[in-house]
């Protein structure tokens, strides 16, 4: 059994359950017929023509600096923006170099399509994601081994749960990734999105939704601190190759199944990233007196960017699917809002895919933290904007003696965590963020079927039944965390539930149990285990995962 290493005190669970062996429903004669329509489609998918790569134009590092210096770029500019922040990438390679979905099967649920969900902080452990993803038996490799006495390497039990969510990681067929650069100097100007579809041999859309036009970024404002050691080690992490930089930052989602079409959208609009944290720099330049260390530190919690928030919508060709298809949709919603416009941007998804007759599988971060701001802290303002973060974090705390925006999560944020929903505990604080939820509930696609809040135990991860359990993990209270800080100062639990899964199957009835379970959510996992195992956690959030039988699967035991 996979157990936590921490309890979320207001997000969302982790663990392993140990499936039934419920027996294959439905005569042989039905299970045959079952087959042959499948392989019938596969052939068909064989013979279809699928975008084999489509690549929008970016810009130039000339134009990204126009962005920067002009409120209202040159038109001609600004509708090349729009087109950028609105038209994916799409490529199909890996489908034309006869790649096929790994298709895992259990006794429990047949053949089923296994989904991951994960914000990876931009990518900034590309090689260590890329290990967990491809190369599960070379992970040992990046996990504490004792010699540092600040490093308590894993516990026999802790080693085994971290195992069990490798293999997990394995048999999936498709990955929403959420923060994935293009062309920032902080990745290595990688392309995030494309490097990890070709280690997993897979297909891929991207979609753009900030272009990274901070001065910093881009060269045009230089590191100024009182400790100048410090100030010419990291001004390195700001030193721009222009040929490179492309500045892009967004979502995508990796398939093995092949892409039929995918389309960006952008979402309303929360917070303006530009005119924003253009006045809170300009704030902070008035502020110098308080010195400049601590001004740095206020400073680079600052990101001035073109774009916006946006939804990335693909189809797959599932054949399996009644209708040939899934429809994912991976959003990324506001964090510097009040929850009420994070509700409107969800809404505005619902609307948009009212009308669409595939099973659908929504994930994405989308930033429940019934504030308008993300948590943060010393460590991580350092990880995402500085190349060596370690060196400089223990300082860093001194620098920052006095920017509670900094050191300190706001208040409110600590009685949301981990279960924001609303569902479980009448606290407050907690309903800020519930109409979102309510929302996806209540929502009736045009077909008549709901996304499935059913929630049965025998459905959900250790048996722990409740509110959306069959798609989000839940622990003991609440659900279980998906972010987490790495270091928290002033005893600060730095945890929260923030990404989701929602699910549309051929669920009538969004909480009633029975009907139909084929493309219903079963099995959800939340792997922080595994994502904060190494010396350097993955990321700042960890993987969810989630399990949708591509046929109709046996009956289980009754819940309780």
């Amino acid at each position: 059994m996979m157990r936590g290493l921490r309890v979320c005190l207001v997000a969302v669970p982790v663990s392993l359950v140990l499936f039934i062996n419920c027996g294959l429903a439905g005569s042989d004669s039905a299970a045959q017929s079952k087959q042959s329509k499948t392989k019938a489609a596969q052939s068909k998918q064989s013979k279809t023509n699928y975008v084999r790569l489509s690549k929008p134009d970016t810009l130039t590092f000339d134009e990204l600096v126009q962005l920067e210096k002009n409120a209202t770029p040159p038109p001609k500019l600004a509708a090349k923006v729009q087109k950028r922040v609105t038209t994916p990438f799409v490529n199909n390679e890996a489908f034309y170099q006869g790649a096929k979905p790994k298709r895992p099967a259990s006794p429990e649920l047949g053949p089923y399509l296994r989904a991951v969900m994960w914000n990876i902080e931009r990518g900034i452990q590309f090689d260590e994601i890329q290990i967990a993803l491809t190369q599960p038996k070379k992970f040992d490799s990046l996990l504490p081994d004792g010699k540092d006495p600040k490093e308590k390497p894993l516990d026999a039990d802790e080693l085994k749960t971290v195992r069990q969510q490798l293999d997990i990681l394995q048999a999936a067929d498709l990955f929403i990734i959420d923060e994935a650069d293009y062309g920032v100097t902080r990745t290595e100007y990688r392309d995030v999105a494309r490097d990890l579809a070709k280690a997993l041999n897979m297909n891929y859309a991207y979609g753009v939704e900030f272009l990274e036009v901070d001065p910093l970024n881009l060269g045009l404002e230089k590191v100024e601190m009182d400790d100048k050691d410090a100030q010419a080690d990291i001004q390195k992490s700001f030193d721009v190759d222009k040929s490179r930089y492309l500045g892009m930052h967004g979502t995508a989602v990796l398939s093995r199944y092949p892409i039929r079409k995918a389309t960006l959208r952008p979402l309303p609009v929360c917070y303006d990233w530009y005119a924003g944290e253009k006045k809170e720099i300009s704030q902070l330049e008035a502020g110098r007196r308080k010195g400049a260390n601590l001004a740095f530190m206020e400073r680079i919690t600052r990101e001035v960017r073109r774009g916006g928030r946006t939804a990335l919508i693909v189809e797959l060709a599932v054949p399996e699917s009644p209708t040939g298809a899934v429809t994912v949709v991976a959003p990324h919603l506001e964090n510097k809002c009040k929850p009420e416009c994070r509700a409107k941007q969800a809404l505005q998804i619902l609307e948009w895919i009212r009308g669409d007759p595939n099973p659908v599988i929504i994930g994405g971060d989308l930033n429940t933290t019934a504030s308008d701001s993300a948590p943060v802290s010393v460590s991580k303002v350092l990880k995402d904007r500085v190349k060596d973060p370690d060196r400089w974090a223990i300082a860093a705390v001194k620098w920052s003696t006095g920017a509670p925006t900094i050191l300190l999560m706001p208040v409110n944020m600590m009685r949301n965590k981990n279960d924001p929903t609303g569902f479980d505990v009448p606290i407050v604080s907690r309903k800020k963020e519930s109409k979102l939820f309510k929302e996806h509930e209540d929502f009736r696609f045009d077909d008549g079927y709901v996304f499935d809040f059913r929630g049965e135990d025998a459905r959900s991860a250790e048996d722990r039944g409740g509110t959306l359990s069959d798609s989000n993990q839940r622990a003991s209270k609440g659900f279980e965390c998906t972010f987490a800080l790495e270091k928290t100062y002033g005893g600060l639990v730095g945890e929260y539930k923030l990404d989701w899964f929602f699910v549309k199957g051929f669920a009538k009835d969004s909480d009633k149990p029975g009907g139909k379970y084929q493309f219903a959510p079963h099995f959800a996992w939340t792997l922080m285990e595994l994502n904060s195992a190494p010396v350097e956690s993955l990321s700042d959030h960890a993987p969810i995962t989630v399990d949708l039988p591509l046929t109709e699967p046996p009956p289980m035991r009754s819940s309780h």
